[in-house]
């Protein structure tokens, strides 16, 4: 009978404000962005990773709008982009030219109280990754910490 290659979750790097790492979304402008600090990734492993984004609307959003997601990556030394390693705002819409899109958090509801997420799956084979946030919206988000995250789990193959 041929082995079993089951799923494993680890444990969630999150970035948000207290997380594992930091990132801010707090009162993110509309056309505006914003990068986590850089994080190592464990040596060895998982090239497999879920990621989840939440959020909240300051006001009601228009449904439709979009918020993107990318992965920013670096061995180190090199990066993506020029805007650092650190947490901070993304200085231009241009320097997502060479990030990678992840996925798109599309507004379903116009209405600021429910929080909007979206997921999806990466794979990551860089020493360092930061999620790089785009608010192509027209509305700022929450000015409430709690309300924004974005979280990346290891989901290494584990052969039984």
């Amino acid at each position: 009978m041929p082995n079993e290659i089951n799923v494993n979750r680890g444990t969630a790097i999150t970035w948000k404000v207290g997380g594992t790492a930091d990132m801010s979304m707090t009162s993110l402008a509309a056309a505006a962005g914003v990068q986590g600090s850089m994080h190592t990734l464990p040596d060895p492993g998982s090239r497999v990773w879920n990621w989840r984004v939440y959020t909240k609307f300051a006001t009601a959003p228009v449904v439709g709008d979009m918020i993107y997601v990318y992965g920013k990556t670096s061995d180190g030394t090199h990066y993506d982009n020029d805007d650092g390693a650190t947490s901070g705002s993304v200085s231009a819409e241009d320097k997502l030219r060479n990030l990678t899109l992840m996925g798109v958090l599309i507004v379903d509801e116009a209405s600021s109280t429910p929080e909007f997420s979206t997921s999806g799956t990466v794979l990551i084979d860089a020493a360092q990754f930061a999620p790089v946030i785009w608010n192509a919206t027209a509305d700022a988000l929450s000015s409430t910490d709690a309300d924004h995250g974005f979280e990346l789990t290891p989901v290494p193959d584990e052969i039984q």
